[in-house]
């Protein structure tokens, strides 16, 4: 039924390995969704939702694998629906007998999408109209109630995880669910049907069309799509004892080694064979200040993995701050109380934390993450989010060097092993308040 468009796609791929006949359902419809090919070679979704139940629908696009992304465009008509399809998701699904996972956008109940997930399992799985685990990610980033919408699903290449994807016109894309668990599947070779996924509330009811077009199976990236802004990365391999480490971003920012700071190879480092080592005593590693280092407005996205060597206050891990003075920026601290903190200045005065009370375990790498997306700050540790706050003000531009290690005022030296720090400018790379699966290798270098 589907045909692989080639001519026009958006991402062009390799052909489409077409699931035979029609789709699953789960009973929530009036007769079986139908599935039919339009004159100008895309695919029309048509079915009728009955009244009081919820409806669940995956149709096969193709063969599901690791580190491939698919693409499609959808036009929804949800006019005859009971709500005009104001809850209703499109998206894409996956699903072995009753194991199900589905992801896509759907209607925020006025006139909005949010990006949401709904997954299950026996007995609450596939055929049963409640009891499913659902997750609504708030407010997507594109897309509208009455399309055309277009979205995206990369695979990663362990074929454990995904990245959700939407675009307002097929060229520019943005993460919508990055590093998402495919639960209740730890694979993708665990699941026999993958597709476009449609799921309707229980408050719909009446019939409904789905046009979608520019289906494309293609090879997902391997560098990273967001490497442009990437202004700082280093990752300390290197001899052990050496004094010296590279910026592998575009921007090469040359860093100097202060106090006894060198690479370790004697703490084994979560990949590579070396960390920065700093003893908590004057040891840090900086770089002149920077119109790089300079947020304003912007998104970004500060990550590192650390191994501290005991729990103490106020370790700085990365900063362009000195607590004392006007010229304050942001920072990123382990702290015994209230445990990993991020902390941003719009006055270069007082800052603000962003931590949830969760601290580090002692000798235990771990990756940490501070964040903004819009006005929303978020901390993670290991991928679990453990703080926000929300603030719209610009941060102070400080005329600080950054510091690794320490603050600007030769206070707050972290005491352990920093590897693979990198900042992201522009691009807060994960952007949910659920979560997502921490990285376990080295950055992309391009």
């Amino acid at each position: 039924m589907f045909v692989h468009m080639l001519n026009g796609a958006s991402v062009p791929g390799r052909a489409v390995v077409v699931g035979g006949g029609g789709g699953s359902s789960d009973g929530g419809f009036v007769g079986e969704p139908v599935v039919s090919t339009t004159v100008s070679g895309g695919t029309t979704i048509n079915g009728k939702i009955k009244s009081g139940s919820f409806g669940k629908f995956v149709y096969p696009l193709a063969t599901v694998a690791a580190g491939r992304q698919y693409t499609f465009r959808y036009t929804p008509h949800f006019a005859q629906l009971m709500q005009q399809g104001k809850s209703a998701m499109v998206g894409f699904g996956f699903k072995t007998d009753n194991d199900f996972h589905l992801v896509g956008l759907r209607g925020d109940g006025s006139m909005g999408l949010h990006k949401y997930k709904v997954y299950g399992t026996p007995p609450n799985g596939w055929n049963q109209q409640t009891g499913h685990t659902t997750s609504d990610g708030g407010a997507s980033a594109n897309g509208t109630q009455n399309g055309p919408n277009w979205i995206r699903l990369v695979i990663s290449p362990d074929g454990t995880s995904y990245t959700f994807q939407t675009s307002p016109d097929g060229s520019t894309w943005t993460d919508e669910f990055t590093g998402a668990s495919l639960s209740p599947f730890s694979n993708v070779l665990g699941v026999a049907t993958f597709g476009v996924a449609l799921w309707f509330s229980n408050n719909d009811a009446g019939p409904f069309s789905i046009e979608i077009d520019q289906f494309a199976d293609a090879a997902a990236p391997t560098g990273d799509p967001y490497w442009a802004n990437v202004v700082l990365l280093v990752g300390f391999d290197g001899a052990d004892g050496a004094t010296s480490a590279t910026d592998d971003s575009l921007s090469a920012h040359s860093l100097t080694f202060n106090g006894n700071a060198q690479l370790d190879t004697g703490v084994s480092p979560p990949f590579g064979t070396a960390s920065l080592l700093v003893d908590g005593s004057g040891d840090f590693v900086s770089t002149a200040d920077s119109a790089d280092f300079d947020f304003g407005s912007g998104n970004f996205t500060i990550e590192a993995f650390v191994r501290t060597v005991a729990n103490a206050n106020n370790q700085t891990i990365v900063s362009q701050y000195a607590s004392v003075g006007s010229d304050n920026a942001w920072e990123m601290q382990a702290n015994i109380s209230p445990g990993l903190t991020g902390r941003f200045s719009p006055s270069g005065t007082s800052g603000t934390n962003v931590g949830g009370g969760a601290s580090l375990t002692a000798t235990t790498w771990h990756h940490v993450c501070f964040e903004r997306s819009g006005t929303k700050y978020r901390l993670y540790i290991d991928g679990t989010m453990v703080g926000s706050n929300t603030d719209g003000s610009a941060l102070h531009n400080s005329a600080y060097g950054l510091r690794i290690g320490a603050r600007d005022n030769n206070t707050g030296y972290f005491n352990g092993h920093i590897k693979e720090i990198r900042i992201t400018k522009g691009v807060a790379r994960y952007n949910s308040d659920s979560g997502f699966t921490a990285p376990t290798a080295a950055f992309p270098r391009g």
